[in-house]
C-alpha cells in the first residue's frame, strides 16, 4: 500500500532545534541536530554571514562595549570600547573619542544607556561618565575640592564676618554640592577680593560656577553669583545681605561607580557594586543627581546582590543572584511604586543576557551555582501583585527547554559573558559554549517571528556558529553588529545582501530533520521509503547534499547532491544548440529516490556541504513509502 506523509501538506523546518526529547518524538517541524540555519520564512536555509566593518583593527583587544547614540537630529553614532579607549564610527575607521583614553579598564564590561541625548556609560571599576557625540565627561556633577582665598579692598560697603562656598554647573544647569569653605573673614566698610577660585577639569563638564557666602554673623550659605564659565578665577564682592539669594543646594549626590544601569519613568537606575544590594535612581528629570534617599534595597543585605536591571510593561525587575523583586511604577511618582516578589526559582549572573520582546523579558538563569538555560517573565498589562507575576514557560520551568543539552555546556565561570540583543523579530543571545570555552563563541537565535506559518511551536531556538565570537551587540543603520569577543579589535557586520561566509571562511550550515514514521498508526509497520519530494532553492552553480537514514541508525547514511543551478541562459551567454534559452528558476520541486530505504522510520539531512559562498534553502517535503507488514 502506497502513501504520502504528510497527505495534504509539507513538512515545513522551521520549528528550530529540540536535542532535549529523542529525534523520533518530537514535533515534525523540530530538528535534533541543526547549525547556522535561518527559519525567517518559513523555510530552512543557510544563515547570511558576518564580515568585519573596521578596515583597522582598533588594537589587540576583545570588545568591552558596542552602543549606538541616537541623536536628536535623527543621526546616529557607533561607539565601541576597546582597551580602556572609547571610539566612534566613521564610515569604516573607528577614531579615539577625545579625552576618553584609558578612563576605564580594559576587559572590563561597559555599561551603557541613552537620556537626555547622552549615552551614559559606566563599568564598575571608576567613575561613571556621558558621551554627547562630542564631550565626554563625568556623569554626576561634582563639588569643588579647592578652597579660595580673600582679602580685603578699600572703598567697600561690606561690614562683618563672612564666608564663601563654590559650587559647579554642568552645561544641563545642574548643580553640584558646594566645596568646601573658607576661613571667616572680616570686613569693616570693604569690598571683600576673592581670588584662586575653583576651576574643574574639562572631564568634569563643568559650565559654570556659583558662589554663595553668608549673610554677616550669619550660617546659612546664600547665592551671591554666577560666574558663566570655568576659567574666571577672581571674584570682588560687594553685594548686601538683601542682594543675596536662594539657600546653597544640599544632597546634590553623584551617582555610584555602576555598572549596571536602565532608563525608566524618566530616571536612571543603576546597581552599587559597593553595596551589592542596593539599586539607586536619579532625580525626576535630573539623570546626574542620586540623593540620599533614593533607593531600593534588594533582599536583607545578604550575598543575594543585585545581578541585573530590566523595565518593561511598567516594571522594573531587579534580578538578583538567587532571587528576583520587581518594582510596579503606574507613574512617576515614586511614593506609589509597588515592591512585588517574583515567584521564581532562579537568579541571574548577567545583566547583558536580559532582553525585552513582545510582552516577555528572557534572562540568563541560575539555579543555586549552575547555569540552566534561559527563563521567561511573562506579567499582566493591569495593576501587578504577587499572584500576575511568575516566571513562565509554556509546557516547561525554562523557554530554552528544547535545547537543555546546550545549556548544560556553558561554563558558569564565564555565564557574566552572555549578551542578548532584539533585532527584527529575534533574539540573539551570545554565550560561550563548551566547557573549555572562555568567550562567547556561539550565538543561539530565539527566532520568535515564525509563529505565522508553525503552528506546534511558538518559537525556534537556532544555534549559530563558525567564525562568530561576539562579545556584545548593537543595532546601527538598520543592520545587526557585534564587536569580538577575541583579543582582534574588530566590530563585524550581519550581512543580509547575500554574503554567505564568515569574514571569508565556510559557514558549515546543515540540519537534520526528526525521524518521521508516517501517519496513523502506520508506525508499527516496516515499511519501503521509495522517495522525498522537496521543494528547494535553486540557490546557483553549485551543489547541496541531502542524506537519508533509518531506524536511528548513527552511521553517515546514504547522501546525494542536488544540482541548484537555476539555469538560466539569455542572450549573449546562451551557447546555441548545446543550452537551454530561458531565465532560469528560483525554485524546484525536486524527486529524490531513496534506494535501499527500509525500516519503521526515515531521517533526512540537508546541507551546504561546508563550502563557502554555497547556500541551500529547505521550503519544505513529504515522502512517499510502502507499508510492508509488522515486524
Amino acid at each position: 500500500m502506497k502513501k504520502i506523509y504528510p497527505s495534504k501538506e509539507r513538512i515545513l523546518l522551521d520549528g528550530g532545534k529540540n536535542n532535549k526529547f529523542e529525534r523520533s518524538l518530537i514535533p515534525d517541524a523540530q530538528s535534533p541536530d541543526l547549525l547556522n540555519i535561518d527559519v525567517s520564512d518559513g523555510a530552512a536555509g543557510t544563515r547570511e554571514g558576518f564580515t568585519k566593518l573596521n578596515t583597522a583593527a582598533a588594537g589587540s583587544f576583545s570588545c568591552d562595549g558596542l552602543f549606538t547614540r541616537n541623536e536628536r537630529s535623527g543621526g546616529q553614532t557607533m561607539v565601541a570600547f576597546f582597551g580602556g579607549d572609547a571610539f566612534y564610527l566613521s564610515g569604516t575607521t573607528l577614531v579615539t573619542i577625545p579625552s576618553a583614553q584609558s578612563v576605564f579598564t580594559a576587559g572590563q564590561r561597559v555599561e551603557g544607556v541613552e537620556y537626555e541625548n547622552y549615552l551614559f556609560l559606566g563599568n564598575g571599576g571608576t567613575l561613571p561618565y556621558k558621551y554627547n557625540g562630542t564631550d565626554y565627561t563625568r556623569h554626576g556633577i561634582y563639588a569643588p575640592t579647592a578652597t579660595h582665598t580673600a582679602a580685603t579692598n578699600s572703598n567697600g560697603t561690606l561690614t562683618g564676618d563672612y564666608q564663601y562656598k563654590v559650587t559647579y554647573v554642568n552645561t544641563n544647569l545642574v548643580e553640584s554640592d558646594v566645596g568646601p569653605v573658607n576661613s571667616t573673614f572680616t570686613a569693616s566698610s570693604e569690598e571683600v577680593a576673592l581670588t584662586s577660585l575653583p576651576v574643574a577639569p574639562q572631564s568634569w563638564g563643568v559650565a559654570a560656577r556659583r558662589i554663595y557666602r553668608t549673610e554677616a554673623g550669619g550660617t546659612t550659605f546664600k547665592r551671591l553669583t554666577e560666574i558663566s564659565d570655568n576659567t574666571t578665577t577672581t571674584y570682588t564682592d560687594n553685594s548686601d545681605d538683601t542682594e543675596l539669594g536662594v539657600a546653597a543646594p544640599t544632597d546634590q549626590s553623584v551617582p555610584p561607580n555602576w555598572s549596571i544601569c536602565v532608563y525608566a519613568k524618566d530616571r536612571l537606575f543603576v546597581n552599587d557594586p559597593s553595596n551589592g544590594n542596593y539599586v539607586w535612581y536619579s532625580e525626576l528629570g535630573n539623570p546626574y543627581v542620586f540623593k540620599a534617599t533614593n533607593f531600593l534595597l534588594m533582599g536583607d543585605n545578604t550575598s543575594d546582590t543585585v545581578k541585573g536591571l530590566s523595565f518593561y510593561n511598567d516594571t522594573l525587575y531587579v534580578i538578583g543572584a538567587k532571587t528576583i523583586e520587581a518594582y510596579y511604577m503606574p507613574d512617576t511618582d515614586d511614593s506609589t511604586w509597588t515592591r512585588i516578589k517574583v515567584k521564581s526559582a532562579y537568579g541571574t549572573k548577567s545583566h547583558h543576557g536580559i532582553c525585552v520582546f513582545k510582552d516577555s523579558l528572557m534572562f540568563p538563569a541560575m539555579q543555586g551555582d549552575k547555569f540552566v538555560g534561559f527563563a521567561e517573565i511573562k506579567g499582566d498589562t493591569t495593576a501587578k501583585s504577587a499572584s500576575l507575576l511568575t516566571v513562565y514557560a509554556a509546557g516547561s520551568d525554562l523557554k530554552s527547554n528544547v535545547i537543555e543539552p546546550d545549556m548544560f555546556l556553558v561554563p558558569e565561570a564565564y555565564v557574566s559573558n552572555i549578551d542578548a540583543h532584539v533585532f527584527r523579530n529575534k533574539a540573539y543571545f551570545s554565550l560561550p559554549y563548551g566547557t573549555d570555552a572562555t568567550v562567547n563563541n556561539r550565538i543561539y537565535v530565539y527566532d520568535f517571528s515564525i509563529d505565522n506559518l508553525n503552528k506546534t511551536v511558538d518559537a525556534a531556538w537556532l544555534p549559530w556558529s563558525s567564525g562568530i565570537q561576539a562579545a556584545t551587540f548593537t543595532s546601527y543603520d538598520g543592520k545587526l553588529y557585534f564587536g569580538s569577543a577575541l583579543a582582534d579589535g574588530f566590530v563585524y557586520q550581519a550581512k543580509d545582501t547575500g554574503v554567505y561566509n564568515d569574514e571569508g571562511a565556510a559557514i558549515d550550515s546543515y540540519i537534520w530533520t526528526k525521524e518521521y514514521a508516517g501517519g496513523g498508526k502506520d508506525y508499527l509497520y516496516d515499511k519501503d521509503f521509495r522517495y522525498a519530494n522537496i521543494l528547494i532553492d535553486k540557490a546557483g552553480a553549485w551543489f547541496m547534499d541531502l542524506t537519508y537514514r533509518v531506524d536511528s541508525d548513527k552511521g553517515g547514511g546514504t547522501t546525494k547532491q542536488i544540482d541548484l543551478d537555476p539555469g538560466s541562459n539569455l542572450w549573449g551567454v546562451l551557447r546555441f544548440g548545446i543550452d537551454p534559452w530561458g531565465g532560469g528558476s528560483d525554485q524546484e520541486d525536486l524527486r529524490v529516490y531513496l534506494d535501499q530505504a527500509r525500516g519503521k522510520r526515515v531521517q533526512f539531512k540537508f546541507s551546504n556541504q561546508n563550502v563557502a559562498d554555497q547556500r541551500f534553502k529547505i521550503y519544505g517535503l513529504n515522502f512517499l513509502y510502502n507499508i510492508k507488514g509488522l515486524r
